[in-house]
């Protein structure tokens, strides 16, 4: 006989079912729950290592010298750019100028650089270095490892009017004192085929190569403060340069006086023929290769040096003048005073009679003088050709002033002693010396100076034969005025 099921039975399977149901959940909320509590921690610490690698490298200090790419700047780069300037070569300690030695010289020049051309720069006494080390093993190298040396520097082959040489650094030394154009030498038309010549050679020059030009006459004119290389800017300023010197008979000698020496010079109250100015401004720019053209010799009137100064002063300290002297003078300047009181009546009367024929030869003066016509004397100038006016006598002359009385010391005269010039041997002791205070101080190899004496006395020559021979250079005697070979 069946059983009949209990209500209580059926009860607790459902509530048994329910149980295996809501432990099932639980299981799956635990397991989400502790994927999600994984993933946030796993999050968490991916944030926390890229965070503190940021920090860190934010906190890390940069490659110094780089670039704004970032390309450390020592990386060489395949070419510089086109306006990059060489770097300098700095000189050694011992052979660097002091500022006392090398004082900036105001005027600017361009330097060209591999045939580029940078900003201008301004020029001291000893010109920047711009060029790469060198291995010295020939000479245009030792010059490119010196201070006046340009990057790339090149030797030029110069033929100065039949003398040869060639240098890195050439100078052009020429005469403009006025025996070179008077006119059993060619006159102003012979100096001009010397500076188409000049020009010529100018132009031959290679780029790499520098040069200056120096005109010398009682002073010294520089084309440049220092060297400049021989650009096809500079050499069509250069030709431009050479145009303004001896142009005429009334435009002759120095004109710009631009050249003051830093280097000692001799003790001197001036000269007409300043040769050893023009050659001390190429020593200062240390020309490895001068030329140098000229009629004649240095002219320099020697000056008293301290310790003659010195003599003349202690002797003038004592000496005076004796009143026996000053009664003469007196006497003299009175009777000086008459005589020209008289003479200015008869030049009066003179001017008055003959005004017409005056006035007709100041006439052919002034358009003989328009025209050229005249020599040029050295040291008178220009002396236009004389004009001859038919009843025209001479003027009258004029008296002479009476000399003034001297000081005397135990009854010897005590004046200023004129020392006259200063011989040869003294000149080329001095600039032998010279060379040794620059090139041979410095470290520069001794130049070469080459010598062309244009129809000189034989006397004057001797110097300069002597110059080039002392000096490594050549020599060449020019013997007839200067032609124009162009065929114009």
């Amino acid at each position: 006989m069946a059983k009949k099921p209990q209500k209580g039975c059926g009860k607790g399977g459902e509530s048994s079912a329910s149980g295996n149901r809501s432990g099932w959940f639980g299981k799956i909320k635990n397991l989400a729950a502790g994927c999600f509590i994984f993933a946030i921690s796993v999050h968490v610490l991916i944030l926390l290592i890229v965070g503190g690698y940021t920090l860190f490298k934010g906190a890390a200090p940069r490659m110094p010298f780089t670039s704004e790419g970032g390309v450390p700047a020592d990386v060489p780069m395949d070419a510089p750019p086109p306006d990059s300037p060489e770097p300098e070569q700095t000189m050694e300690a011992e052979s660097a100028p002091t500022p006392t030695e090398t004082p900036a010289i105001e005027t600017d020049s361009v330097l060209a650089v591999s045939g580029l051309t940078s900003p201008a720069m301004s020029f001291t006494a000893t010109p920047p270095t711009v060029t790469a080390p060198s291995t010295g093993v020939t000479n245009q190298e030792k010059m490119m490892g010196k201070t006046n040396a340009r990057s790339g520097a090149k030797a030029s082959a110069v033929n100065f009017f039949g003398v040869k040489g060639e240098g890195t650094n050439v100078y052009f030394v020429v005469d403009v004192s006025d025996s070179m154009v008077e006119q059993d030498k060619g006159g102003i038309e012979g100096y001009r085929n010397l500076k188409e010549k000049l020009g010529k050679m100018i132009q031959s020059l290679a780029p790499e190569t520098s040069f200056n030009v120096v005109f010398y006459g009682d002073a010294v004119d520089l084309f440049m403060p220092t060297s400049a290389p021989a650009t096809p800017e500079n050499q069509k300023a250069a030709i431009k340069f050479l145009e303004q010197y001896m142009a005429s008979t009334a435009k002759r000698g120095n004109i710009s006086r631009n050249y003051k020496p830093k280097i000692t010079t001799l003790p001197s109250l001036g000269g007409t023929s300043r040769m050893d100015l023009g050659l001390a401004a190429a020593f200062e720019g240390r020309a490895d290769t001068i030329f140098v053209l000229t009629d004649g010799k240095p002219v320099i009137q020697r000056a008293m040096d301290e310790k003659e100064r010195e003599e003349y002063r202690k002797k003038a300290a004592d000496a005076e003048i004796s009143a026996a002297d000053r009664q003469k003078y007196e006497k003299e300047v009175a009777e000086y005073r008459k005589e020209f009181e008289k003479y200015n009546e008869e030049l009066k009367k003179y001017r008055e009679r003959y005004a017409d024929k005056l006035t007709e030869k100041a006439r052919k003066e002034a358009e003989n003088r328009a025209k050229g016509k005249g020599r040029v004397i050295e040291g008178q100038g220009f002396v236009v050709d004389p004009v001859k006016v038919p009843g025209l006598p001479d003027p009258p002359k004029a008296p002479v002033a009476p000399p003034p009385p001297v000081r005397k010391n135990q009854g010897q005269a005590v004046t200023a002693p004129n020392l006259g010039n200063w011989s040869d041997d003294d000149i080329l002791g001095y600039l032998k010396e010279a060379i040794s205070g620059t090139y041979k101080k410095d470290g520069y190899d001794l130049p070469s100076i080459h010598g062309v004496a244009f129809m000189s006395k034989s006397s004057e020559e001797k110097f300069l034969r002597s110059l080039a021979s002392r000096n490594n250079g050549n020599f060449m005697r020019i013997s007839a005025p200067i032609k124009d070979t162009s065929g114009n």
